[in-house]
């Protein structure tokens, strides 16, 4: 038994499945509000997640630099640089961590490129660091662990990213034990 099919002619609806111009004017609308709502917040999230890296960075830096102290038993000094060379940068800039051949706890340092532990590259963002007191250029640790600046301790680092508002600064505080503590600041 064979069964005869006949094409039939769609229905005014199939014919029609596409979006109506109107449709699509009101779903770019309604998606452009939803970017302009969301995007500024995703910015400002990558603002206060690239400070928030950024204080984590130099917290790993002076720990790293208390630590060594202690297990060298010697002096170890950070300090900002611009090219590797010595303490010649600002904070902005890069780091470097080095043995310290200074003969005081809180003369000059004494920057050999043969003693250096690590280099840490520019903070990311734009970032913009400044300490309190200000013209603070390396924090020594002693072979107990405690720090020492040429400032009076303790030494806040600021930290700023390019743009920031709101909450999205941070303070990285080093007191004279040696010990770091990060906050959340206004901008």
């Amino acid at each position: 038994m064979t069964v005869d099919r006949v094409a039939r002619e769609p229905s005014l609806h199939e014919r029609n499945a596409g979006f109506t111009l109107l449709e699509l004017m009101f779903t770019l609308i309604v998606a452009g509000l939803l970017l302009g709502i969301a995007v500024p917040g995703f910015f400002d999230t990558i603002r206060s997640n690239r400070a928030a890296a950024n204080a984590n960075e130099f917290v790993t830096a002076l720990s790293i630099g208390r630590s060594e102290a202690v297990r060298r038993s010697a002096r170890v000094t950070l300090c900002p640089t611009r090219d590797g060379a010595g303490c010649n940068g600002t904070w902005t800039d890069r780091w470097v961590l080095f043995v310290d051949g200074a003969t005081s706890d809180t003369g000059a340092p004494s920057f050999n490129a043969a003693n250096v532990l690590r280099e840490w590259t520019a903070p990311s963002g734009d970032a913009v660091i400044t300490t309190n007191p200000a013209g603070v250029t390396w924090v020594r640790f002693l072979p107990r662990g405690e720090a020492r600046a040429n400032a009076a301790m303790p030494v806040v680092f600021n930290m700023e990213i390019n743009g920031c508002s709101g909450l999205e600064g941070r303070n990285v505080e080093l007191n004279a034990v040696g010990r770091t503590r990060v906050e959340r600041v206004a901008c």
